[in-house]
């Protein structure tokens, strides 16, 4: 299996030893394929092995495919989006999601009791992976897909109002100029996408819909307080959860990868290092941020239950979980 027509298949399940109350998610399981003959062995030695209880099954690029346009394979942001999603929330809901990348998020939300979903995606390779997946899951009929904008985040939805928006933007604070992959730049901080959706997402919400992201977000150790600073310019007064994951990384080790594995220049990543530090940025938090419109409020936060991102490795590179499961 070598060369961009290998796969990597996922498939996400309900844990079946959750601590009491809780409702935990894992990928249980991940393969290479290369043909459609392959998923349906996937999907046949699966429910051999595991049974018919819920599972997603999703495709997506492997870690190896390095092209701009690559179809992020799932990482545990988005198992800590689905820990932290209220049923409540998404039964019979119409749903917006923006960056639509695999569809895992969207398919998630479906399969969990949402009517329907508009995924907004500038990605044709993601798309088309979206797309497919939505068919895998027997969902081709509650999904539409459209045209993303980048300048403008919810203009391909104008005039238009959800019941619940969900977003896994672009997070990585990214060197100015860098061609880097379209699923992950997001400015030095990370923040030009959060920074879009916070200032327009009370726009597209009915009354009492809800708006959850899962990112990263930078800050001290104990809190990220440039969001904090975002969602006060852009949501001031309201009620707003910020969950936190127990492990942040230092913003320093983590942009110092860009020297590391893409090769960039040690005097441009030393810049964004100066200026993070001149602000007083020292950590990077993964974090979900759930907002319920015309809440008034605060923002609160709480931590985890347990640690999603380890920073065993990069992101954007194989993690161990992944590793350890693709066959």
């Amino acid at each position: 299996m070598q060369g961009l027509n290998r796969r990597t298949m996922f498939f996400v399940a309900e844990k079946q030893e959750a601590p009491p109350g809780e409702k935990e998610f894992e990928i249980i399981h991940a393969r290479d394929v290369v043909t459609q003959a392959d998923v349906t062995t996937a999907l046949n030695d699966y429910r051999k092995n595991y049974g018919e209880h819920f599972f997603i099954p999703v495709l997506t690029d492997p870690f190896e495919y390095k092209e701009k346009d690559q179809v992020i394979p799932l990482q545990p942001e988005q198992l800590f989006f689905m820990d932290y999603t209220q049923q409540a929330d998404i039964k019979n809901a119409r749903i917006l999601e923006v960056g639509l990348g695999s569809g895992i998020l969207s398919i998630f939300c479906l399969l969990k009791g949402a009517r329907h979903c508009t995924g907004l995606e500038i990605n044709p390779r993601a798309k088309i992976f979206s797309g497919y997946n939505t068919l895998l899951n027997n969902l081709d009929a509650a999904l539409e897909i459209k045209d993303g904008n980048v300048q403008d985040v919810f203009a391909p939805v104008a005039n238009t109002r959800f019941d619940f928006i969900l977003s896994n933007p672009p997070f990585e604070p990214t060197p100015p100029g860098m061609d880097y992959y379209f699923n992950s730049s997001a400015g030095i901080y990370g923040l030009t996408f959060v920074a879009s959706l916070l200032k327009d997402v009370d726009n597209h919400l009915h009354e009492n819909g809800v708006f959850q992201m899962v990112t990263m977000a930078p800050g001290n150790e104990q809190e990220a307080f440039m969001l904090h600073e975002l969602v006060e310019k852009y949501l001031p007064g309201s009620a707003v959860e910020i969950i936190l994951d127990q492990q942040p990384i230092t913003y320093n080790s983590f942009v110092d990868r860009f020297v590391s594995i893409f090769g960039e220049e040690e005097q441009r990543i030393q810049a964004m290092k100066d200026e993070a530090a001149r602000d007083g940025v020292t950590h990077l938090h993964m974090l979900v941020l759930k907002y319920r419109k015309g809440s008034k409020g605060n923002i609160q936060t709480r931590r985890t239950h347990k640690t999603y991102e380890t920073w065993s490795s990069p992101l954007g590179t194989a993690n161990t979980l992944y590793s350890s499961l693709v066959l």
